[in-house]
């Protein structure tokens, strides 16, 4: 399984050299993985659920980029979980 940024510049499936098929690619702003919370961000643990238990898949990999906006944003975002103005 491979996290990877949504941005159309970055093709993870070219960089790691994956035929279709090889490998369960999942693409999100920022290759985001949140912490679990059972209300919010169910779109990632359910691919994290099928993909261990559905396709027993037995690695996880999370790769990102340069200059990427999502990072961008998500450091300039409060750690008190504020938005910024």
């Amino acid at each position: 399984m491979v996290f990877a940024c949504s941005d159309s510049r970055v093709s993870p499936t070219m960089i790691l050299n994956f035929q279709p098929g090889e490998a369960f690619m999942v693409r999100n702003i920022a290759n985001m993985v949140p912490p679990f919370d059972q209300v919010r961000y169910t779109g990632v643990g359910a691919i994290l659920e099928y993909g261990i238990t559905a396709l027993k898949i037995p690695n996880i990999v999370v790769i990102g980029h340069s200059r990427c906006g999502g990072i961008q944003r998500l450091m300039t975002h409060p750690e008190d979980g504020s938005h910024p103005l």
